[in-house]
């Protein structure tokens, strides 16, 4: 019998590795958005600090030009803070899409590995069948020959 061959080879190997590829976009977004996210924290404890700060020295006693730095400094904080929310929002829009895409991509691959592996299955047992067809035979003859 001759070795067992999938026609759909060609396309599982390319379903596979667009599959991969839509992994490798996903897990770049996650990568960022989790950097965004460090980067969000971290503006949200410098403005912690900056408020904490323009407070103490508001209770010591300071000149209002030091108090108009601070809340020049607040106002550039909270616009950052502003930026990286707009792009958190835009990444997890983005990380929703190509999870939907991988989903896509991970279900058209495991279709046809179903299908390689019924076939694979199937091929199997044809070559068993032949195997068994192949040893009654030898059988039946070596029986033949001894009479």
């Amino acid at each position: 019998m001759k070795k067992f061959a999938f026609a759909l080879d060609k396309v599982l190997e390319f379903k596979r590795q667009y599959e991969d590829s839509i992994r490798n976009e996903h897990a770049a977004i996650m990568h960022e958005i989790r950097l965004q996210e460090e980067r969000f924290a971290e503006l949200s404890a410098k403005d912690k600090e900056i408020r904490d700060q323009m407070r103490r020295e508001q209770e010591v006693g300071c000149q209002i030009l030091r108090i108009h730095t601070f809340e020049g400094y607040l106002e550039y904080l909270k616009g950052e803070m502003f930026r990286v929310t707009q792009r958190l929002k835009n990444l997890r829009f983005q990380e929703e899409q190509k999870r939907r895409e991988l989903i896509a991509a991970k279900t058209d691959t495991t279709s046809i590995d179903k299908l390689k592996d019924k076939k694979l299955e199937e091929y199997n047992y044809l070559a068993q069948k032949e195997q068994e067809q192949l040893i009654e035979e030898f059988v039946n003859h070596g029986l033949m020959a001894a009479r």
